[in-house]
């Protein structure tokens, strides 16, 4: 599959749908929309709105936007234009030269034998949760989606920041409804323009004054304490760059922390949450997973080292985020004319890589709505495509959290699966909505009780 530069005799489109085709659901849910299209039309095609957006849906077509000519495209599109409004120039939204340096400063700090030593913090954390709902069992209701939510930001706290943020976790959640939208909502489009005083304007500015005063309390407090630690905030206050030889500005190293802040916690607490869900659903894999996390655990914690004996454990998390990536969609810009498939595609078109279409693509997942986590058995997975599963993207700009993702969340089941029963409520309606995230709509109500 080759994308190597504009050939005579090339085509000139893909196909193509109808001017506005369908564009009513782009602001309520567009991974549905999307995901309809690409099963329509095929694996590419132009999809004709106010911006027309070219949809890839097939690993070899993906790894050259991913991966193999990175390069030729960038994150200059609406969608990173938007989530920059809240994270600014950080690790997901920045591109280019200034990029590579920021991911090349910062990926020792999430080295494999880092993220392992971070086992203990999480446990303790996910024991504290579980000391909370031993006085909720008997039928009380919990949104797991936010219990989710507040333990993983209590864990990017203790993990990353060295810092207790649980105090903050309600504050955060409030943030995150502000600004965790759909960037093609009329409103988030409307926060490039913050100036405009529309009523989500007004709330979305003062969220993130919210955020600033947290995120820049924080790396107030660790400098007069003194930045000699070994956490990660430690080390971006301590940080030089390898050309100027000057430390990060603080604007940079507030971008920074907003970014792992947000993207640390939500798309883990997404992943727990839908894990869970699912699970509730499919009493015959629960049964399954919680004997083998029995058999081996004998009732203890996971450390990361026993996560090699739990091989179950890892694909119900898999299959998990095949059904529901936390991270929907990415978007990419094409800086160059290229060829794609004999078709041409265009300097500055907008290209698409929809997770939770590909995700469900019959020619790579049989069957592809069931929830079976036997797909990802080792012996079952030889010979699928790479780039057919991208819950973390792929190529250079791979997510640099995804080992500390697996880590956390195969830790936290572990621990309250061997505890706990949790029941969705029965008749509460479970739908997704496509935010940056994709989260539950309405939320997973469920009550606990002992195992």
């Amino acid at each position: 599959m080759s994308m190597t530069g504009s050939r005579a005799g090339a085509r000139p489109d893909p196909p193509s749908t109808p001017r506005f085709h369908q564009i009513r659901h782009l602001g309520d849910e567009p991974h549905e929309l999307l995901y309809g299209l690409l099963r329509t039309y095929g694996d590419f095609v132009r999809w004709r709105g106010f911006q027309d957006v070219y949809l890839v849906n097939h690993p070899d077509f993906i790894r050259p936007v991913l991966s193999r000519d990175y390069s030729h495209f960038s994150k200059r599109t609406i969608d990173y234009r938007v989530l920059a409004q809240v994270m600014g120039n950080g690790l997901v939204t920045n591109d280019g030269p200034h990029w590579v340096r920021q991911r090349r400063l910062m990926q020792p700090m999430f080295s494999n034998h880092r993220i392992e030593s971070f086992d203990g913090r999480i446990n303790a954390l996910t024991a504290s949760l579980m000391n909370e709902w031993e006085t909720r069992v008997g039928g009380e209701t919990l949104r797991i989606d936010r219990e989710m939510g507040r333990l993983t930001f209590g864990i990017v706290g203790a993990t990353l920041f060295g810092s207790d943020l649980e105090r903050h976790a309600g504050e955060v959640a409030e943030i995150l409804e502000v600004a965790n939208l759909n960037p093609f909502e009329p409103r988030a489009l409307m926060t490039l323009c913050s100036w405009v005083p529309t009523p989500h304007n007004l709330k979305w500015r003062h969220a993130v004054r919210r955020l600033d005063r947290i995120v820049y309390g924080m790396i107030d407090a660790r400098r007069q304490r003194g930045a000699g630690g070994d956490d990660i905030l430690d080390h971006l206050i301590r940080a030089l760059g390898e050309e100027s030889g000057e430390g990060m500005d603080e604007r940079q190293m507030r971008d920074e922390v907003v970014t792992l802040m947000l993207a640390g916690h939500e798309t883990s607490a997404n992943a727990l949450a839908w894990t869970l869900y699912l699970l509730d659903r499919h009493p015959d894999v629960q049964a399954r997973l919680a004997e083998s996390l029995t058999e081996t655990l004998n009732g203890a914690p996971a450390n990361a080292g026993d996560l090699s004996r739990l091989p179950y454990l890892k694909q119900v998390v898999q299959e998990s985020m095949r059904l529901y990536p936390p991270v929907w969609s990415y978007a990419r810009r094409s800086e160059q004319e290229e060829e794609f498939e004999g078709y041409r595609l265009p300097a500055g078109a907008y290209v698409a890589v929809v997770p939770y279409a590909l995700h469900r693509h019959p020619k790579f997942w049989p069957d592809p709505e069931r929830f079976e986590p036997d797909r990802f058995d080792p012996d079952r997975g030889e010979g699928r495509h790479p780039y057919s599963y991208l819950p973390f993207a792929a190529g250079p700009r791979t997510c640099i959290g995804a080992g500390m993702a697996m880590l956390e969340t195969q830790l936290v089941l572990a621990q309250i699966l061997q505890s706990f029963r949790v029941r969705i409520v029965p008749d509460h309606p479970i739908e997704t909505t496509a935010k940056v995230t994709l989260r539950p709509r309405h939320g997973i109500l469920a009550t606990v009780s002992r195992r």
